[in-house]
């Protein structure tokens, strides 16, 4: 497993998953960014959301489980691409091995 731990702007993709932990809902990819970059319809993730807060800090592999709502969601995290300086306003993005 990765030792890398997600930040800012990092690219993750999550499978949620029910209370079995079996696959629950199509998989998706967020990006965790301050609250003044947020913007839900692009995929960036305020960290003050309950989702961005709990994806900060973790690894690729790890389950997530947090409370929304009054329900309980458990997502895993299926891959993490950490990202590269910027260049010429371009994002770069790399994978992180997974091993």
């Amino acid at each position: 497993m990765s030792s890398f731990l997600i930040t800012y702007h990092d690219r993750v993709t999550l499978r949620p998953l029910n209370e079995l932990g079996a696959l629950h809902e199509p998989d998706f990819t967020i990006q965790v960014v301050p609250g003044y970059l947020a913007d839900a319809d692009s995929g960036r993730i305020s960290e003050d959301a309950p989702l961005g807060s709990a994806v900060l800090r973790h690894r690729y592999g790890d389950t997530l489980t947090l409370k929304v709502q009054g329900r309980t969601l458990s997502m895993r995290i299926l891959s993490v691409e950490k990202q590269m300086e910027a260049h010429a306003g371009h994002q770069a993005f790399e994978m992180v091995p997974q091993n």
